[in-house]
């Protein structure tokens, strides 16, 4: 906006200055010739310091603009001395052709298109076209201006055809400008171009007056007649200094396309057309006809010589551009994704191999059917609603079901697009599709599993609150079974192997919901072998299969996983229902509990046909299965040999006189800590913490049973308060209490200073139990008495007296 205003400022005060010096000629001429000077040298500066903005095409456009001014002021010089040194005003001389420049210049940069982007690859044979319009502009001044002119009668006429040119071209010019406008309506370039097309067409408009004083002999330098130069020199300059500068784009998005070479054909054919046809038609006379047949033979060759150059270089660009096509050409057919192109019929012209692999069809028989033969039937609509898309939008995208050769469909996700003729209509449809068969089906599997993971958070919600009550049943069944008076054994007895059913329910859904505790913890074999045996021994009835179960005599403690471990167990249970199930009039499984060489062992043992010797080696690989195709992954006895071995143990086909028989062992718990009792004989100790009333109280009473003076609290606060002041040997707490967690009460009791550290045992059902970094064993609910008795000699204390019978 700044040259604007100067500009205009200028544009009036010049016409003012130049009048009130009209009684000095002398001063007036040297203020024009100035002020024509100066102000054309405005744009070609501008121009200089933003050249480097501009990139390729766009800097082409303004170098020629800019050299055509300078060019126009070195004409400009040589008027001025033949009109301040010789005292005389002629357009007929050397100089001429230099100022006829500015006009020549701005048109032929047109040429370079800049409102197309910078195109750099471009830009040097769009040069070479613009010299090619150069020589043709300088031969046809020359040819029919500045050669007549050379005749020595006098021809008015030279010059008032000189005064035609120019008014011409400069029409021409505003009609090239006009129409880059219309054509850069939608780009950055447009207030460019009607900047420059405004200042054309008033300097048109003012030249137009003063070839009328021209032809008249009024005109002079310092005249208002100088602002039909000075006008557009200033609109030059703003629209320079306001141009867009170059985006400059990314490697791949430059345009890589053969630029035709017959634009610069024309003026190779045009000079010597003019020149040849011009000396039959019309003869000036010599020396002007020996001239004017110079520089014709002189300007033909010079524009072979540019059409030969630009030939050689597009020789170079087909090369790329193959080189570039067959790029492309072998990444479309190695892609794993689906090519294709259609005419705009819908037949096939081209389809990519993988294309043709998906669907069944060679090239030959896919010239022969069209896009909407390869769609299923019920899809028809999209016959019309695809083509009518693309033409709204350039594009459409959606899923499609495809129809291959042999009759099957598939689901392929699909993006295609229309290319268009110069006239705009769609002549071609290209397509990429890619097979979602596979992605639909993770999809589903995604949404069964997200189904499954809810599924699992109320399962483990409702299985942590039916925890506490079934082990508070046990608990008290097992109290009451203990009273020596007690009358209703069988029925208590009962109650108490449902619940235990009930608890190992309770497991079996925290290990289905993946909640089970991931700590290992003290365990009696025993226990688990008599719960798994519990939960199979209804099935094995149905199918006439009689289940036998011998435990040792004591308590087998191991230090596991339990649910890992009872998966371990029901596996191989499972593995003995099924090689019966082959014989006929059922039969017999057995399982045997036993301690030997420092190993706690469970051996499952079936009256089946047994493993065929051959196949010994074979019965722990992953996914290797004796069982019918359907009825078994192969995974069961692989996965818990893994289990095992984790555990340190060892799981192996042992010998047998009749069936199979497989034997696990498992490490001993080793004792961690020694036992301690409370000092002096006094009676020892213990401190409760639950938060739950059931659970605490039904604590309480199994220490009491086994001799210890039991304390409890429901809250950190009591239970340090009672910790301080009692010194309790062992603590029994809930692991993930809703008050304080089993770790942070650990921390705040074992803190107290000039106090002995009690023993911990954690009470957990696997919720929200963190114990990372504690050496401290875990119970899990729900636990019978006997895995209370066996968890407390991991612990390390003894009651002060035996339990009461």
């Amino acid at each position: 906006m700044g040259y604007l205003v100067l500009g205009l400022a200028f544009i009036l005060v010049y016409p003012i200055a130049t009048w009130a010096l009209r009684a000095h000629p002398l001063a007036q001429s040297l203020l024009g010739n100035a002020s024509l000077i100066l102000t054309a040298a405005v744009a070609p500066a501008v121009i200089l310091s933003r050249r480097r903005q501009w990139a390729g095409c766009e800097r082409l456009f303004w170098d020629i603009f800019g050299i055509s001014i300078v060019l126009w002021i070195v004409g400009h010089f040589g008027w001025a001395y033949d009109q301040l040194v010789h005292q005389r005003q002629t357009w007929l001389t050397w100089h001429t052709l230099f100022s006829l420049c500015a006009g020549i210049g701005p048109l032929i940069a047109l040429l370079a298109r800049p409102h197309l982007g910078p195109r750099t690859a471009m830009a040097a044979p769009v040069s070479m076209t613009v010299i090619a319009y150069c020589l043709l502009g300088v031969f046809v001044y020359s040819y029919f201006v500045i050669l007549p002119s050379l005749v020595p009668t006098p021809d008015s006429s030279a010059q008032t055809r000189l005064l035609y040119f120019v008014q011409a071209n400069r029409l021409a010019l505003l009609i090239a400008m006009a129409a880059a406008a219309w054509a850069a309506r939608k780009t950055r370039w447009r207030s460019t171009y009607i900047r420059l097309a405004v200042g054309i067409a008033i300097g048109l408009v003012l030249r137009e007056a003063a070839n009328q004083a021209i032809s008249r002999g009024d005109y002079h330098v310092g005249s208002v007649y100088d602002l039909a130069w000075i006008v557009p020199w200033l609109f030059y300059a703003w629209a320079a200094a306001a141009a867009p500068p170059t985006i400059r784009p990314l490697p791949d998005d430059e345009p890589h396309h053969v630029t035709s070479v017959t634009l610069l054909a024309v003026p190779a054919l045009l000079i010597p057309l003019i020149g040849y046809g011009i000396l039959n038609i019309e003869s000036v006379g010599e020396p002007v006809d020996s001239f004017r047949l110079f520089l014709t033979s002189l300007a033909t060759v010079a524009a072979l010589g540019l059409v030969t150059l630009r030939l050689a270089a597009q020789g170079s660009e087909l090369r790329r551009a193959d080189v570039r096509l067959q790029l492309l050409a072998a990444a479309m057919e190695h892609t794993g994704d689906l090519i294709l192109i259609t005419r705009s019929d819908g037949s096939f012209e081209h389809a990519n191999a993988a294309f043709l692999r998906a669907f069944g069809y060679s090239k030959a028989e896919l010239s022969q059917l069209r896009f909407i033969d390869l769609v299923e039937p019920n899809m028809d609509h999209v016959r019309h609603d695809i083509p009518a898309e693309i033409k709204a939008k350039g594009v459409w995208r959606g899923t499609l079901r495809r129809l291959r050769k042999d009759g099957t469909t598939f689901p392929a996700a699909c993006t295609i697009t229309g290319l268009r003729d110069p006239a705009g209509r769609l002549t071609h449809f290209v397509g990429v599709e890619r097979d979602i068969t596979e992605d639909l089906k993770l999809r589903d599997q995604l949404v069964h599993s997200e189904r499954l993971s809810a599924i699992g958070e109320l399962i483990a919600g409702v299985a942590h609150e039916i925890n506490n009550p079934l082990q508070t049943i046990i608990g008290c069944t097992e109290l009451m079974l203990d009273e020596p008076a007690s009358g209703n054994a069988p029925d208590l007895e009962l109650v108490r192997k449902e619940a235990m059913r009930a608890g190992q329910i309770v497991r079996n859904l925290l290990a289905f919901a993946r909640r089970g505790a991931p700590d290992r913890v003290v365990t009696d074999l025993n226990e688990l072998a008599r719960a798994t045996a519990e939960l199979r021994e209804y099935y094995v009835q149905q199918n006439n299969v009689t289940l036998t179960l011998v435990c040792a005599p004591r308590p087998l403690a191991v230090l596991v996983n339990r649910e890992e471990i009872r998966q371990v167990i029901l596996n191989l249970l499972l593995n003995a229902e099924n090689a019966l199930s082959t014989t006929s009039g059922g039969g017999e499984i057995s399982i045997h509990t036993y301690s030997a060489d420092g190993f706690h062992v469970l051996e499952v043992n079936d009256s089946g046909p047994g493993i065929s010797p051959e196949l010994h080696g074979r019965i722990f690989e992953p996914f290797f299965t004796t069982k019918e195709v359907g009825q078994g992954t192969g995974l069961g006895l692989s996965i818990s040999l893994g289990i095992v071995a984790s555990h340190d143990g060892t799981l192996v086909l042992a010998d047998s006189a009749r069936g199979a028989r497989f034997r696990l062992s498992l490490p001993v718990a080793a004792e961690t800590v020694a036992p301690i009792e409370s000092a002096g004989g006094a009676q020892a100790r213990a401190l409760v913490v639950a938060d739950d009333d059931a659970i605490r109280k039904l604590i309480v009473k199994l220490l009491e049973r086994r001799g210890f003076a039991v304390s409890e609290a429901q809250n950190a606060d009591s239970a340090v308060k009672l910790a301080r002041e009692l010194q309790p040997i062992v603590v029994v707490c809930d692991a993930a209490g809703r008050d304080v967690s089993g770790a942070d009460l650990y921390r705040l009791i074992g803190s107290l200073n000039g106090r002995p550290a009690p023993r911990f045992l954690f009470i957990s059902d696997g919720k929200g139990a963190d114990t990372t970094g504690l050496d401290v064993p875990i119970l899990a609910r729900p636990f019978t008495a006997t895995d209370f008795e066996t968890a407390l000699a991991q612990v390390g204390v003894a009651p002060s007296s035996p339990p009461s019978p």
